[in-house]
């Protein structure tokens, strides 16, 4: 089959032709029909995400067709549209048992730790598939998978309709945090540098966009806009630079709560003790996603409250996978989500 191995950092992925994988008991051989291309793949090319191993076929968010189940325990049958999982557990750990694969310390990542699926077939524990409907485009499919590490955000953020929350950064990930923050009723206003990416936004039910290059003081003119002097619920960063983090504190009411899901190259430094302490700030660090978050996505997504559909900036052939990564890098057009399709 046709594969895009990783072979070392700097180099473009190269296609070639491997054997076929084999499911091993529990196991289920997937025709892959879509994978999205995220910062991880960006950073494993470049060097700075290891793989367990190299030469490897890279790529987590898969979505295809099964051809073959090995056992295990599933809804799936041959020939369903499944998205895949790419998480995998112990099985054993108390968070395994509580579906957070995302907090096993044993846990693997297929695309990362194990064989990925920017090929034509991939294999995976049968446990991992879920199930939909054949009318939904396997692009769409695909996203689930980053769409899980958003709604992990949302959720800890426990946010409702009476909530106030600024997402910044909106590309691939806080795009889709802003729409399932919308989904839930949510006042939700946007910050980002890209005026594409603000444009998009205000279309996903942003109600205000802002500039980061607006003013000196931005957490003020945001919450002047909003109106909302006390500061807002949530923040979700999607950046995760000094800058970013800083801003999200700023914007805080007593008892706010931010959600940092981009991970900058440099330390982070809390505001004063003060400020931070008596005002009982809280911060999370977003790793992944449970099996809760990809049920609630994938749910969002067949009953049609959540449209994944705009983020997908561009769909390629396996065979121009060095080119995806690029537009990716690059950031032409602004992309949110690149989707390589291994068979067109």
């Amino acid at each position: 089959m046709k594969a895009a191995r990783f072979v070392q950092a700097g180099d473009e992925l190269v296609i070639t032709d491997i054997p076929k994988p084999t499911p091993r008991m529990g196991e289920s051989l997937i025709a892959v029909r879509a994978v999205g291309l995220c910062g991880s793949d960006v950073h494993i090319t470049q060097g700075h995400t290891p793989t367990a191993y190299a030469p490897i076929t890279i790529g987590h968010e898969i979505s295809g067709v099964v051809v073959d189940i090995n056992g295990g325990e599933t809804d799936a049958r041959v020939g369903d549209h499944v998205f895949v999982n790419p998480m995998v557990g112990c099985g054993e750990c108390r968070f395994c048992i509580s579906g957070d694969v995302n907090f096993c310390a044993s846990r693997s990542i297929i695309g990362i730790q194990r064989e990925g699926a920017l090929a034509e077939f991939v294999v995976a524990p049968t446990a991992n598939l879920t199930v939909m409907p054949p009318e939904l485009a396997f692009p769409e499919i695909a996203l689930i998978e980053s769409a899980g590490t958003a709604n992990h955000a949302v959720r800890v953020l426990d946010v409702t309709a009476t909530d106030a929350i600024v997402v910044i950064g909106t590309g691939g990930l806080g795009m889709q945090a802003l729409r399932l923050a919308v989904a839930r009723g949510a006042r939700v206003f946007a910050v980002d540098s890209d005026p594409v990416a603000r444009e998009r936004s205000l279309a996903a039910g942003a109600e205000q966009v802002f500039d980061p290059a607006a003013g000196e003081d931005l957490p003020a003119v945001i919450l002047e806009a909003a109106g909302l002097p006390g500061g807002v619920d949530g923040v979700i960063d999607c950046v995760g630079i000094e800058p970013t983090f800083t801003t999200a504190l700023n914007l805080l009411r007593l008892n706010g709560h931010v959600a940092i899901v981009g991970i900058g190259g440099r330390a982070l430094t809390l505001t004063p003790p003060a400020h931070f302490m008596r005002r009982a700030l809280r911060v999370s660090g977003i790793y992944g996603y449970s099996n809760r978050d990809i049920a609630e996505v994938s749910a969002h997504l067949i009953d049609g409250s959540l449209d994944l559909r705009a983020s997908v900036s561009a769909t390629l052939p396996l065979e121009q996978v060095n080119e995806g990564i690029r537009m990716f890098v690059d950031r032409e057009n602004s992309p949110v989500r690149i989707v390589i399709e291994p068979a067109r």
